[in-house]
């Protein structure tokens, strides 16, 4: 296989003055990227053939020597794929398959080991395809070499698969990828942070509670340190025991102590990966976290930027690579970097290696999962150096190494009692009166969760009919990211000022958020869930008092329970189980409850096998986190204010290049905050209802744009008290459709 040097002389003579892109010579962008990815291997201390990578890497575009592709970057025409033809070059000087699919896949996905058997055997294109791009190209292909390469395909491939083969291959790919995609965007250096130490830590004022919270700290910083391998460990600690700082502190101990050069945290909902992002700021420094999710955008002028950062900056905002020592990203993304076949969300795979991965609240991750997940943990422990933290308060089968927290952690003295009301269901247009009979409402601060955004409305409503005289809020994904900030601010003011409040949610309450309330109620859901909602009845533990959680299944006036459509119903079913045995129970027996429940559920669920589809080379499928659902939903953008209009018709009116992409990326994340998603079914009641608003707009008050893709709901539409869209509840389905999704 020939070396770099040689490579590089090789290709500079056949290819001359073609381009890759339209002012970049396709000679050097190839060598330019053979040179990152040995970078990017050698940054992360990766044990690779480095032969091959190189080899991979400088022939990944050669197929652009096209004259139609040449052409298309002087905009003429729509040039050619390039990738195929570039892979038989990879073939003929590596006579690997697995390398030449890696190039021919780079601008797309990895796929099925039976589709990539079935194309390659049947493409005899190889000589006409060298010899037509390059005609003195040294390193042909001979047709018995083509008969060979059937007989593997057709005889051997098969039995080469494992886990290791698709791990080896993920992670050529990835480098290829992330290489290609720097060099292209013009970044030129190729240098990491280095994992920082403590800036300072955060100290809380001396009392009972806190105390206890630093001991126990202490007691799992102990155990973590005794850990001399890599593996899958867990850290069960109740809500509100300081997981987010005893899990970075066992992180920073770790990647120190094993050189280890990234922490990766991964957390439920977009939320909380910003509350948690700002804790990590203050003890590692703004400039070595990257806080990464869909609505994350980086503020600033970029025309202040040097070329280097403005490139960097691009690659973030396009590809959210992770560059930073520090990532804290959501458990999807997270998902995506370690399994999705797509070419770009490979990128970040490559940072698992010689890492510190936190996992927040993985019980999040569907059961069905659990196993298979837990091997990929397991086997990836074993070859890559990577160390696994699972923390929550309700830890899931999926695989563990060693409990880190001391046996039986339990808060100085219990915050809150569960009761389960199951004798029969409540039809939610009772809940008020129900609440009221089993709750002290009227005198203390509580929160309210349910399984449906539309439930949540029909709750508020009923909570409201109360007369409580205080603020009533409501969270849920009708409610743009810009009002659920806003919310969420304001709540914490009067948990601070001790003023009496009450909060109706859906499930994005459940896990991490730092809220706390004097009772709790929530609709039936999973054993877990309830749990995590028990988190935040009396969080800060007051003593001499004790808050109450209450759990009862509501109706609605058909008698459908509401959460069905919402969850697998073996998990409520195995919920009620565990419920009516024990309708009564404290904080200290939650964990007893909760593992009885995992036990019934892991017993009659049949587990998706992530890991051995993944051994047989079931590469272009993969089970996805969140269920996509936007087919049946539609991007509705409120104009909460001026500035919303203005952004959606630069991105519809600008001429957007593939130079200035990034910005129009950023541009699409801040519009976002003032998005949200409804079932598409009710546009057309939307339409109605707002036809009857008076206007002076001579267009639609609610209108589609960006050619029918999203809706804009101006804001005539929006009211505190009436509307479509409340600041107060967010999104208001028509009254038409409002009792048909309820």
């Amino acid at each position: 296989m020939l070396q770099l040097t040689e490579m590089s002389i090789l290709l500079g003579s056949l290819l001359g003055s073609k381009r890759s892109h339209p002012n970049k010579f396709l000679s050097d962008h190839l060598m330019n990227v053979a040179e990152y990815a040995k970078k990017l291997a050698k940054n992360q201390n990766l044990k690779i053939d480095e032969n091959l990578l190189l080899a991979i890497s400088s022939t990944h575009d050669v197929g652009k020597v096209h004259p139609l592709f040449q052409k298309h970057l002087d905009g003429i025409g729509q040039g050619v794929n390039h990738a195929k033809s570039s892979a038989w070059f990879t073939f003929s000087i590596t006579n690997n398959i697995w390398a030449a699919e890696i190039v021919c896949r780079h601008h797309t996905n990895l796929r099925n080991i039976n589709e990539m058997i079935t194309e390659w055997a049947n493409d005899n294109s190889y000589t006409k395809t060298l010899k037509s791009l390059l005609p003195n190209w040294p390193y042909a292909i001979t047709d018995e070499q083509f008969d060979e390469l059937q007989d593997y395909l057709y005889f051997d491939l098969m039995s080469e698969l494992s886990i290791e083969k698709w791990l080896s291959i993920r992670l050529l790919y990835s480098l290829l990828i992330s290489a290609d995609r720097m060099e292209a965007i013009g970044i030129e250096s190729l240098e990491i942070n280095e994992l920082p130490d403590y800036l300072r830590t955060i100290k809380h004022s001396s009392n009972e509670i806190n105390d206890w919270r630093e001991k126990t700290k202490q007691l799992c910083l102990q155990k973590a340190q005794s850990i001399e391998e890599p593996g899958v460990y867990t850290l069960t600690l109740p809500t509100g025991a300081g997981k987010t700082l005893t899990g970075l502190s066992i992180a920073h101990d770790w990647a120190k102590k094993f050189n280890c050069k990234t922490i990766i945290y991964g957390l439920p909902f977009i939320s909380i990966v910003e509350q948690t992002a700002s804790v990590a700021r203050n003890i590692f420094g703004q400039q070595n976290i990257q806080e990464d999710h869909s609505l994350a955008y980086s503020e600033g002028d970029s025309y202040n930027l040097s070329k280097e950062d403005l490139a960097w900056k691009k690659m973030i905002t396009l590809f959210r690579y992770w560059r930073e020592p520090v990532i804290l990203t959501t458990l999807v993304h997270f998902w995506e970097a370690l399994l999705s076949p797509k070419a770009n969300h490979t990128m970040n795979f490559q940072r698992f290696n010689n890492a510190v991965v936190i996992l927040d609240e993985p019980q999040t991750i569907s059961p069905r999962y659990w196993k298979g997940f837990g091997q990929i943990l397991d086997y990836l422990s074993q070859e890559w150096n990577t160390f696994f933290l699972l923390m929550t308060a309700t830890q899931p089968y999926i695989a563990s190494k060693k409990e880190l927290a001391p046996p039986n952690t339990f808060f100085p003295y219990n915050r809150h009692h569960y009761n389960a009301f199951m004798k029969k269901k409540i039809n939610i247009d009772d809940l008020g009166e129900f609440l009221e009979s089993k709750l002290p409402v009227k005198s203390n601060s509580g929160l309210v969760v349910m399984n449906r955004k539309s439930a949540a409305i029909r709750a508020y409503q009923a909570l409201k009919k109360l007369n409580l005289n205080a603020p009533i809020l409501l969270l849920s994904g009708w409610v743009t990211p810009y009002r659920r900030r806003v919310i969420l601010r304001y709540l914490k003011w009067l948990e601070k000022k001790r003023i009496r409040r009450y909060l109706v949610a859906t499930q994005v309450i459940e896990a991490g958020v730092d809220l706390d309330f004097d009772w709790v109620f929530r609709d039936i859901g999973p054993m877990d869930s309830i749990i995590q909602v028990g988190g935040r009845c009396n969080r800060h533990s007051r003593k001499d008092f004790l808050g109450k959680v209450l759990v009862a299944e509501l109706t609605n006036e058909k008698g459908y329970s509401l959460w069905r459509n919402v969850y697998d119903e073996i998990l409520i079913e195995k919920t009620k189980e565990v419920l009516v045995k024990k309708t009564s129970f404290t904080e200290k027996e939650v964990r007893l409850i909760v593992d009885e429940y995992y036990k019934k559920i892991t017993e009659g669920l049949t587990s998706t096998p992530i890991f051995e589809s993944l051994s047989k080379g079931q590469w272009g499928e993969y089970a996805k986190l969140i269920e996509d659902n936007n087919i049946y939903s539609v991007t509705i953008f409120i104009e909460e204010n001026n500035k919303v209009i203005p952004m959606l018709e630069r991105l519809e009116n600008d001429d957007w290049t593939l130079e200035n992409h990034h910005e129009r990326k950023k541009l699409v994340q801040k519009v976002m905050q003032y998005a949200i998603e409804i079932p598409i079914e009710m546009l057309s009641a939307c339409r109605t209802y707002c036809a009857n608003i008076p206007t002076k707009e001579e267009r639609p008050i609610f209108r589609p744009i960006f050619n029918g893709r999203a809706w804009l709901l101006c804001k005539e539409a929006i009211n505190k008290h009436h509307g479509l869209y409340s600041p107060v509840i967010g999104f208001v389905p028509p009254e038409d459709d409002f009792d048909s999704i309820i």
